[in-house]
């Protein structure tokens, strides 16, 4: 049997499903959990919890839309199929799952996306797939609970000093991943540099004209940007 067939089976969408409606109802869940509490005790009013939501929301259309252009790439590689139920709910990172398909591959002493990947490869690949997310699975069932105290101790009770190390957190995060790309070249070099401009640009200017609210699109406009800006200058490198 081809490994194609199983890999868009019918049960490996129904599986998709479940878990994207699992997915789907946590969010809605922790979302009215969240503005229950933040009402609560947080003393937020309905108009802030609203307006905090609609931030996210945008912000997080620039990540999800570079998500969704590297999952077209798992889908063309493996199938609709096998990406639907892997991502459906966000299992794991769709950039890491493509590297994992990959050596997996190798290590079953095949190529991935070519026609010597058979029924071994694909069996290797989802094993090293679920394999992979044992490991930060069980660290967020056993350590979750622990880390609000961790983070209370290492803030020593100032927010402000946790709002610091919050961002430090972020920047070194962000500034890592864009240093890497950095080090690369051509288009990735391109499409960073482009991204930071283009977002600090935004930032400003939405001072500027006095509309905050832009900063809440500055994310994805700067991402898309930053890759537009590459493929005209650097072309698919």
């Amino acid at each position: 049997m081809d490994w194609k067939i199983i890999a868009n089976a019918p049960w490996i969408w129904i599986c998709g499903f479940i878990q994207a409606g699992i997915g789907m109802f946590q969010a809605w869940y922790f979302l009215r959990l969240g503005s229950r509490i933040l009402q609560k005790h947080g003393g937020y009013k309905r108009e802030d919890i609203s307006s905090i939501a609609r931030g996210a929301l945008i912000t997080a259309i620039g990540p999800i839309m570079a998500e969704i252009f590297v999952m077209m790439a798992l889908v063309i590689a493996i199938s609709p199929g096998y990406t639907w139920q892997r991502e459906g709910v966000g299992v794991g990172s769709v950039f890491t799952e493509l590297i994992q398909a990959s050596n997996s591959a190798i290590g079953a002493g095949q190529e991935f996306g070519t026609d010597s990947f058979n029924m071994v490869g694909f069996a290797t690949a989802i094993f090293v797939a679920n394999i992979s997310c044992i490991g930060w699975s069980l660290g967020a069932a056993l350590f979750t609970p622990y880390l609000g105290k961790a983070r209370e101790k290492i803030a020593g009770g100032d927010i402000r000093f946790l709002g610091v190390v919050t961002i430090c957190s972020t920047l070194g995060i962000f500034g890592y991943s864009a240093v890497n790309n950095m080090k690369a070249g051509g288009g990735k070099l391109v499409a960073v540099v482009a991204g930071g401009v283009m977002s600090a640009f935004l930032f400003k200017l939405a001072d500027w004209i006095n509309k905050p609210r832009l900063k809440e699109w500055a994310l994805g406009i700067a991402m898309f940007a930053g890759m537009y800006i590459a493929h005209l200058f650097a072309g698919a490198t």
